[in-house]
């Protein structure tokens, strides 16, 4: 399962749910109680900026979760990077690109090529592959 934004958030609140191989959270809010939502979860790969204000720290805090909790995962904050730089391009309205780039929000190249390696490698590590007979 892969999630961006709250997207990444329902990632999280359902990797400890038994049914999932792995997840990818990016950029998504943390549960309340981590050590309740995440004990028992499959392994996580997330990605986070550090510019994503809202997010401060998310990473930090989720690595220790994972590790306290004994959770396979790849944890990575990308320091020049802001909420939703794993888009291709900018979104919205033209007119609010300069004020989306301010608050930090939209696409970073050298961050998304390696979050999308690392997902692309983490998956290929964790989930089930079948060969056809």
């Amino acid at each position: 399962m892969i999630g961006f934004c709250m997207g990444g958030s329902f990632a999280l609140m359902a990797a400890g749910s038994g049914i999932f191989d792995a997840a990818s959270a990016n950029y998504g809010q943390l549960p309340e109680d981590m050590d309740q939502a995440l004990a028992g979860a499959c392994p996580i790969v997330a990605s986070y900026g550090g510019r994503d204000r809202p997010l401060k720290g998310a990473a930090a805090r989720l690595d220790s979760a994972l590790d306290r909790l004994g959770v396979v995962h790849d944890v990575k904050e990308y320091p020049q990077a802001g909420h939703s730089f794993l888009t291709d391009e900018q979104f919205g309205p033209r007119l609010l690109h300069p004020l989306y780039r301010v608050a930090g929000f939209g696409p970073v190249p050298e961050a998304s090529v390696d979050a999308w390696l690392r997902i692309e490698a983490f998956f290929d590590t964790h989930l089930k592959h079948t060969t056809k007979a």
